[in-house]
């Protein structure tokens, strides 16, 4: 089975600049959360820049503070690694590994950072994976004859 990676970086910025505009919706987000769900597949995912900034951006309209802001952490500590491997390497290998992070990229991640970690601060998270205890059913006894 073939991994979309390609889909999910193009679904991922074409978010970022949804979310930029302030016009993120649940028909932005969908085809987002089905390309990572199968790119989470890869044994090698947590390795992928674009797959944890996909996480944050399904995490931070799910309103999950917590795991957005980790998920953004993490892709700016790998955008980071990046850029210092190819510190060594020829100009044009360095320009195509970094055409979708380049400095202006990393500032406006650690901007969405900033603005993570001051919601988490300020709003409560509404995790849609911790649903409130339902209510447990009250058996009343029937009235006539039973089985």
């Amino acid at each position: 089975m073939r991994i979309p990676w390609r889909e999910l970086k193009d679904a991922e910025l074409g978010v970022l600049r949804k979310r930029q505009s302030g016009q993120l919706s649940s028909k932005t987000i969908s085809p987002l959360r089905k390309l990572s769900t199968r790119c989470g597949r890869d044994r090698d995912a947590g390795k992928c820049i674009c797959y944890h900034g996909s996480l944050a951006l399904i995490f931070e309209f799910d309103r999950d503070w917590k795991n957005a802001t980790k998920h953004r952490q993490i892709e700016i500590s790998l955008i980071q690694k990046l850029y210092e491997t190819l510190a060594k390497d020829p100009s044009s290998v360095r320009r195509y590994a970094t055409q979708n992070y380049r400095a202006s990229d990393l500032r406006q991640r650690r901007k969405i950072l900033e603005q993570l970690t001051q919601k988490g601060i300020t709003e409560p998270s509404a995790s849609p994976n911790r649903r409130p205890a339902r209510q447990r059913a009250v058996r009343t006894r029937r009235k006539g004859g039973g089985r």
